[in-house]
């Protein structure tokens, strides 16, 4: 008998559950992207908009102004956002495109389950996909949101394919497994994953099993070796293409402890249940049907390729950064867990050796991972974040967090036991499959919707840093194009933030070579002692701290720099360096007073130690050495001590509110100045005093 085709109603109908709970998710994602007032996660942030705003501007990416090789499709996703006039309307557009990708991972997360579990199992499985605490991530802006979909999308199409082998099914998954790392470099592991999985779906097949039993023990060892020796020619390849694979894996015992953290981290997040249960269904080994071969398969694939990844990268980072819980990288193992417990609990047949086995598995990682709980917010481990609400909404302490975490796990293992002995009516597992399946997903949900709120703050605190409102300097020049020239500017989040909300600024320079990535920086040449810069750009503005002044007419001040219209060619009339940003001198500084001509003047020094009281604080020494002003020649050309005019030296005694110093001096010149005697402040630092130069002409 053939059964009757659906009509596009019944379709429709089918689909409205799903169409239902994307809608509702998307409006509560989508509402909290707005509560994040400005980038906070630097330089990625940032990177990933300079590089979209490359594509809306020229159709290729760009930083600063600067073309640059292709990183990712996000770039050409996000591009459209930056057509908007204003940045804050592109940022808050950018989010919600976000929101939209990252949300519609729900229907490729159904679709995969719903080749293994019923409709509203599968439903389940696809809303708790877009449950998880890392759909903040909507809020930021990098390629973890279309990574996100992309990643479920290519594991429902390799699913489909291996249980379905068609030309259609196979050509789709190659293609959407192939394409991935051009998404995010990091879903390049999808394709040993997708081999993996398929590979396990042949091996654990009825024919594969009748030939394998035939096979003597030597065969056997020699798969075993061949095996191996695949394992031991990949690392070699690997290491000797990837800097990042070979310093990773040299450290393995870091890799196996940080790789398990962020195991851990996921555990918490998906709320403990999803893991155990995913573990204790993968365990067991059931291979019963093709679905529970396709689905062992996908998991073990899945699990080794994003777990071996993220194990690397964090033994990595920990070598060049710091040591994180690499939570971040294993979010797209999320409805693989979502999908094999709801496996186990649909199908039944659960194991206790295996029950057993995975509970002590994820005891271990709950035991082991760092719950960092009394932070505000981790970035790369959102999972976390529940723990962290608890913290400081209930005052949990570790101890309390982890007692929960484990009687939860308990709970797990004691329903496994109840189904196994089956004296629990059919009714009753039901029951208490949706409780947990509702519970499951208001556990992530509230652990999403912490790590939303949580994020304000950061977002807030970058946001604070620069004046109001952000996109002054745009305002001041129109948004054409500007040269931010500064000092001390290495890791300045205040920086960072200016230049997002600036789009004006595209050009990044520094007098002291601390302009930060991401994109080209410049530390100027001088074409003379006049000041005039090399290279000379096409523009007519420039921005600077009034340490460093620029010939020019001033048009906006604001948060300790100038905006300035300046003539052509462009010239800097002074810089001052070694001078901190709260204006302390430490033991040198060094001031520097162009001019196009020789020009008489006064030369004043003010030295104040008000601020550097105490009995046991000595008395400064200064000496500040007075030349001429010379360029050396190309390439360096830059400014040196010439003859020397004047050398004055003056102690300084602490408390001292100000001492001046007038040297009669000759532009263009370049001023020494060093100190000894110096006191430690409260922060570490070894400082003399505040000290500021200026120099007028005569007659002014």
């Amino acid at each position: 008998m053939i059964a009757p085709r659906r009509s596009a109603l019944d379709r429709l109908l089918a689909a409205y559950p799903l169409l239902v709970a994307y809608l509702v998710l998307l409006t509560l994602y989508a509402w909290q992207t707005t509560r994040i007032p400005s980038p906070w996660i630097f330089t990625d942030e940032l990177q990933w908009s300079l590089l979209s705003r490359g594509v809306a501007a020229t159709g290729h990416p760009q930083l600063r102004g600067h073309d640059v090789g292709f990183e990712s499709l996000y770039s050409y996703f996000l591009a459209p956002a930056w057509w908007a006039a204003s940045t804050g309307t592109g940022y808050t557009i950018a989010k919600y495109l976000n929101a939209a990708i990252m949300t519609a991972a729900l229907f490729p997360a159904y679709a995969l389950a719903r080749l293994f579990v019923t409709h509203r199992v599968a439903l389940l499985v696809g809303i708790g996909t877009v449950c998880v605490p890392s759909l903040a991530l909507t809020g930021v802006l990098m390629p973890e949101s279309l990574a996100y979909f992309w990643s479920v999308l290519a594991l429902w199409l390799v699913a489909r394919a291996i249980l379905r082998p068609k030309r259609t099914t196979l050509v789709a998954a190659a293609a959407a497994t192939l394409a991935a790392p051009l998404v995010r470099g990091q879903l390049e592991v999808l394709i040993p994953a997708a081999l993996i999985a398929a590979g396990i779906f042949v091996v654990t097949g009825a024919r594969a099993r009748g030939l394998i039993s035939k096979w003597t023990r030597a065969d056997r060892i020699s798969v075993a070796v061949l095996l191996l020796g695949i394992v031991i020619a990949g690392d070699v390849v690997l290491a000797h293409h990837s800097y990042e694979w070979f310093i990773g894996t040299h450290y393995w015992h870091r890799a196996l402890t940080y790789g398990l953290w962020a195991f851990g981290a996921l555990a918490v997040g998906l709320g403990v249940f999803p893991l155990f249960f995913a573990l204790t269904w993968a365990l067991g080994g059931r291979a019963d049907t093709p679905q529970d071969r396709a689905l062992a398969g996908l998991f073990w694939g899945a699990v080794v390729g994003f777990g071996v990844y993220t194990a690397v990268k964090a033994s990595y980072i920990a070598t060049t950064f710091s040591i994180r819980v690499e939570e971040r990288n294993l979010i797209y193992l999320s409805p693989i867990a979502f999908l094999c417990s709801a496996r186990l609990l649909a199908v039944g047949g659960a194991r206790l050796g295996p029950a057993l086995a995975a509970c002590a598995g994820t005891g271990y990682l709950l035991w082991a991972t760092p719950t960092h709980a009394y932070e505000h917010l981790y970035s790369d481990a959102f999972g976390l974040s529940i723990l962290q609400w608890l913290n400081q909404t209930w005052y949990w302490t570790n101890a309390e967090l982890q007692i929960l975490l484990f009687t939860i796990l308990a709970g797990g293992l004691l329903l496994v036991a109840v189904m196994r002995s089956g004296r629990a009516a059919s009714g009753a597992l039901n029951a208490i499959a949706i409780g947990l399946a509702v519970a499951t997903l208001g556990w992530n949900l509230t652990g999403e919707i912490s790590a939303a709120n949580q994020a304000r703050s950061p977002a807030q605190s970058e946001l604070a840093r620069i004046p109001s409102p952000p996109n002054w300097i745009d305002r001041a020049n129109g948004q054409e194009r500007a040269m931010f020239i500064g000092k001390a500017l290495s890791n300045s989040e205040a920086f960072w933030t200016l230049e997002f909300w600036n789009k004006s600024i595209q050009d990044v320079w520094s007098v002291d070579a601390s302009a930060p990535k991401p994109g080209p920086t410049v530390s100027p040449n001088f074409s003379g002692t006049d000041g005039e810069l090399d290279p000379q750009l096409p523009l007519h503005w420039v921005v600077a701290p009034p340490e460093i002044a620029i010939v020019g007419k001033v048009v906006e001040s604001a948060g300790g720099l100038d905006v300035y219209r300046v003539p052509r060619p462009i010239r800097m009339r002074s810089f001052v360096s070694g001078i901190t940003a709260d204006g302390w001198m430490q033991d040198t500084s060094t001031y520097v007073r162009f001019a196009p001509r020789h020009v008489r003047g006064t030369l004043a020094i003010s030295i104040s130690r008000e601020a550097a009281c105490g009995s046991t604080i000595p008395t400064a020494q200064f000496t500040f050495r007075v030349a001429s002003l010379r360029i050396t020649p190309e390439p360096d050309a830059q400014p040196v001590a010439g003859r020397e005019q004047a050398v004055k030296r003056i102690g300084v005694p602490p408390c001292k509110a100000n001492a001046v110093l007038h040297i009669p001096a000759t532009a263009p010149l370049r001023v020494l100045g060093t100190a000894t005697h110096l006191f430690q402040s409260g922060d570490g630092r070894r400082l003399a005093a505040f000290v500021s130069y200026s120099f007028a002409p005569a007659g002014q």
